[in-house]
């Protein structure tokens, strides 16, 4: 019959290999000494640019204060994806949180748009990004008789797919969209124009609500500046606030740096965090 050994002899068998492990030499940063060289921008021109980033910010609020205010459900939810999207959506937590309640609590009122599969798809992702609570159900009237999306819309697939991805257990029909617009929208993608193709390998390979928000500011202000549609305040905004954001991580990485060299160099990280 076999025994399992002592659990006290392996953990001192454990320790004794760390004990005889030898130390990693120590590798230098690959940065070298480039953040403490690196100068973003003058004083006097992030001063500039502070200064007009606090101008646009307000006529960014006053743009979706009256959006908010108004009827058009499809302008909302696109003002509140493009500026989650471009990144400068924590400058309004409060005024997108009232205007997400106030779409939450009017869903059943927005009958005009029930038949639309694109504003229906990214209305359930904001909702339920946010928190709220959203019933799959509003994606069963767009299924055909043989159970598939009867659409051929790639925006609208690429909204449901976004939407389907923030599925929770037991969401069938969420299951069966994310198979469905997956396959529906690989097979169309020699179909589609050069960038709407693009957008749609990188959407399949990483959904929305994966991405990492800093990168995907970056990589949505290169495709929102040219957007027909786009609203250039938002536009100018949004490279403002990118940059000045720079500019702190650069000064925070150069005090980071002048730390490391005081430090190195170490061998271990609990030298680091011990010393």
């Amino acid at each position: 019959m076999a025994t399992c050994g002592s659990p006290v002899l392996a953990l001192a068998s454990q320790d004794e290999d760390l004990l005889q492990r030898k130390p990693r030499p120590y590798i230098p940063s690959i940065w070298g000494d480039f953040f403490l060289k690196h100068q973003p921008g003058t004083p006097s021109q992030l001063l500039s640019m502070k200064e007009r980033a606090r101008s646009k910010q307000e006529e960014v609020r006053q743009i979706l204060l009256d959006t908010a205010a108004s009827s058009e459900l499809v302008l909302k939810l696109k003002l509140v994806d493009t500026l989650q999207r471009i990144g400068v959506d924590y400058h309004y937590k409060k005024e997108i949180d009232e205007l997400l309640r106030d779409v939450h609590g009017a869903q059943h009122e927005e009958a005009g748009f029930d038949d639309e599969l694109y504003v229906v798809s990214l209305r359930f992702y904001l909702l339920r990004k946010h928190g709220y609570n959203v019933s799959s159900d509003v994606f069963v009237k767009f299924k055909d008789d043989q159970g598939n999306f009867a659409s051929n819309d790639a925006k609208c697939l690429l909204a449901l797919y976004d939407a389907a991805n923030l599925r929770i257990r037991g969401e069938d029909i969420l299951d069966n969209a994310v198979v469905f617009t997956r396959s529906r929208l690989q097979s169309m993608m020699k179909t589609l124009d050069p960038e709407l193709a693009a957008e749609v390998g990188y959407t399949l390979d990483t959904p929305s609500y994966r991405r990492v928000q800093r990168l995907e500011a970056r990589r949505y202000i290169s495709l929102y500046e040219k957007k027909v549609t786009r609203n250039d305040t938002i536009l100018e905004f949004a490279k403002l606030d990118y940059n000045i954001l720079q500019a702190l991580y650069c000064e925070e990485l150069k005090a980071l740096t002048v730390w490391w060299k005081l430090r190195s160099p170490v061998t271990s990280v609990r030298e680091i965090c011990t010393g």
